[in-house]
């Protein structure tokens, strides 16, 4: 009776498997930003064909992140006097709320299309105007800020091509992206402190 080799056997059960992660040890010349440019809405690369979909793969919710905006212009007490002075911070801003993808890749990736379990398509805009009076200490400046809430999930990118590229028709970036899905409504106000001489409207310090 004819045997077919165990080692055929394992080959067709590997090929047949479901896609799973593999690094990219031995990568071609294209990194996690050309994939991520190649998916839907992204800015392209010449590296890879356009990318039918991409999904995020076994996606881990994380803790919320909130995002900060400026509202209105910043004061400053930075004449050199030494007492506190008395301003009104805020004014009016737009706050959208999407489905965002935080990633270090060097381009904006707010518009790309990612699905996995989250809804990706859905954006809405929301206009607040808010006031407050606040007392700035001397050489200090202040901005008024909102901060939206987000749910937040951290996953690979399965990246799909309907072609073959560098020998697959599916990639996945070695690094995690964090998925960001506002939550509606959940809307933060607060004060923004920083010292003269520096960009006032600078929030990276609180957007973490």
């Amino acid at each position: 009776m004819y045997t077919t080799p165990a080692v055929v056997l394992a080959v067709l059960g590997s090929a047949l498997a479901l896609p799973q992660f593999m690094p990219r040890d031995a990568a071609p010349d294209f990194t996690d930003a050309d994939l991520l440019a190649s998916c839907p809405g992204g800015p392209g690369t010449t590296k890879l064909e356009r990318a039918d979909k991409c999904t995020l793969e076994d996606p881990v919710t994380i803790p919320n992140v909130r995002k900060f905006t400026v509202v209105g212009n910043p004061q400053l007490n930075c004449d050199g006097g030494s007492d506190a002075i008395s301003v009104q911070l805020g004014g009016q801003t737009t706050i959208t709320q999407t489905t965002t993808v935080s990633a270090d890749v060097g381009f904006e990736v707010d518009e790309l299309k990612i699905g996995g379990g989250v809804e990706t398509s859905s954006s809405t805009s929301s206009t607040v105007s808010r006031q407050v009076t606040y007392n700035i200490p001397p050489k200090r400046q202040a901005v008024f800020v909102a901060g939206q809430n987000y749910q937040a999930q951290s996953a690979h990118v399965q990246v799909n091509y309907a072609d073959r590229q560098f020998g697959h028709f599916i990639w996945f970036t070695n690094e995690n992206v964090t998925h960001l899905t506002a939550i509606q409504g959940d809307i933060e106000f607060d004060v923004h402190e920083s010292a003269c001489g520096t960009d006032p409207t600078d929030l990276s310090s609180i957007n973490k």
